[in-house]
C-alpha cells in the first residue's frame, strides 16, 4: 500500500541517519556520514517523486550541516567546498527521481501495448464464436427452404439469445476495464445491503445448479456504489458457476466490514496460478475451451480496491475460492 505520508517517512529516515551519525561520530569520517544521508534521499527518489525528494534532500543537507559540519550546531559552513557537496546531494536525488519517473512511464507504455495486443487477440477469437452462432441460427430462421417446427425454431432462438448474452458480458467487462483503467468510473456512495446485492447478482448469473448460501448475523451496511458492488459479485459468481460443479457462498461480518467468500469445486487451477487469478487477461490452465478473456475477476478486484477493499483468490486443490472484503466506509 502506498504511504500516505511520504514526507514523514523521509524525515524519519533522516532522523535515524542523524542518530546513527551522532552515535558513530568519533569513528566515521565526514564523507562517510554524508554518504549515509544519501540513504533517505535515494529512498524518497525511488518511492515518492521529485518534489518529496527535493524537500527530504534539503532537510538532509540541513541536518548534515548543523550536526556534523564545522562549526557544528550552527547553520554556517566554514569551507565553501561543502556547498558543492550539498548541491551534488540534492542533484543526485532529483536525477534518480527523474529516472524512476521515466522508467515507470516506459513500463506503463509497455504494459498498455501488451494489454492492447492481448485484447485484440482475445477479441478476434472470443467475439467470433458467439457471433458465428448468432449468424448461423438467424440464417436458419430466415431460410424459407427449411421447414422448421416450433421446437426447432425455439432452439435457434435460444442459440441467438445465448450468443447475445455472451457478447454482452464480454463487452461489459471490456468497457468496465477501460473505465477503471482510465479513472473515469466514479463511486456513487449510498447505503448498500450486501445480502440483497448478492441475491440480485445470483438472479442474473447463469447456472444449472443452486449455490449453497450461508449468511451470518448482523451483516453491516456498506457505504459504497451498489451497482458496482453488484457487478463485482456477479463476476465472482459467474466465474464460480462457469468452472464449478458446486458453489458455496458465505457472508460474514468482520471488525471493519464484510467478507464475502465464493468457492467452487470442479475445474480447479493449481495453487500457484490461482493466487494471481484476478489479474487482467488471466487465462489459467483449467479454462481451456471455455469462453472469456480473463477480465471478470480483474473487474471485481478493481471495484473492491475502489471501495478500499480487496479481492483475493486461492486454490487448495479441492476448491477455488475468491474472497472479497469490503469496509463499511471507503476512503473514495
Amino acid at each position: 500500500m502506498r504511504n500516505r505520508f511520504p514526507l514523514i517517512e523521509g524525515f524519519f529516515v533522516v532522523l535515524l541517519v542523524s542518530l546513527l551519525g551522532l552515535w558513530q561520530f568519533q569513528r566515521l569520517e565526514l564523507l562517510n556520514i554524508a554518504m549515509l544521508y544519501l540513504i533517505p534521499v535515494i529512498l524518497s527518489a525511488l518511492r515518492h517523486g521529485r518534489m518529496v525528494t527535493l524537500l527530504v534532500s534539503i532537510v538532509a543537507v540541513l541536518a548534515l550541516d548543523i550536526l556534523f559540519v564545522h562549526p557544528r550546531f550552527m547553520l554556517t559552513v566554514s569551507d565553501s567546498r561543502y556547498f558543492l557537496s550539498f548541491a551534488i546531494m540534492i542533484a543526485v536525488g532529483q536525477l534518480i527521481a527523474y529516472l524512476v519517473e521515466k522508467a515507470a512511464h516506459a513500463k506503463e507504455l509497455e504494459t498498455s501495448e501488451r494489454l492492447q495486443e492481448t485484447l485484440l487477440g482475445s477479441l478476434s477469437h472470443e467475439l467470433r464464436t458467439p457471433l458465428a452462432a448468432i449468424m448461423g441460427a438467424s440464417s436458419g430462421l430466415l431460410t424459407h427452404e427449411l421447414n422448421l417446427n416450433s421446437e426447432q425454431k425455439q432452439e435457434l432462438y435460444q442459440t441467438i439469445d445465448s450468443g447475445a448474452q455472451r457478447m454482452h458480458r464480454l463487452i461489459d467487462n471490456l468497457l468496465d476495464t477501460a473505465r477503471l483503467q482510465s479513472g473515469v468510473l466514479k463511486i456513487k456512495h449510498q447505503e448498500c445491503d450486501i445480502p440483497e446485492l448478492l441475491g440480485s447478482a445470483l438472479g442474473k448469473a447463469e447456472h444449472t445448479f443452486p449455490a449453497t448460501l450461508a449468511i451470518g448475523r448482523d451483516i453491516p451496511q456498506i457505504y459504497g456504489d451498489a451497482v458496482l458492488i453488484e457487478q463485482a459479485l456477479f463476476n465472482l459468481l459467474d466465474n464460480a458457476f462457469k468452472y464449478g460443479d458446486a458453489v458455496n457462498v458465505t457472508v460474514e461480518r468482520e471488525p471493519i466490514g464484510v467478507i464475502i467468500r465464493i468457492c467452487n469445486t470442479g475445474s480447479i487451477p493449481p495453487a500457484h496460478e490461482a493466487f494471481l487469478a484476478w489479474r487482467a487477461f488471466s487465462r489459467l490452465s483449467n479454462v481451456r475451451g471455455e469462453e472469456g478473456i480473463g477480465l471478470g475477476l480483474y473487474v471485481a478486484y478493481k471495484i473492491a480496491k475502489m471501495h478500499g477493499g480487496e479481492v483475493e483468490t486461492m486454490s487448495d486443490g479441492i476448491q477455488f475460492c475468491a474472497t472479497m472484503r469490503l469496509p463499511e466506509r471507503s476512503d473514495g
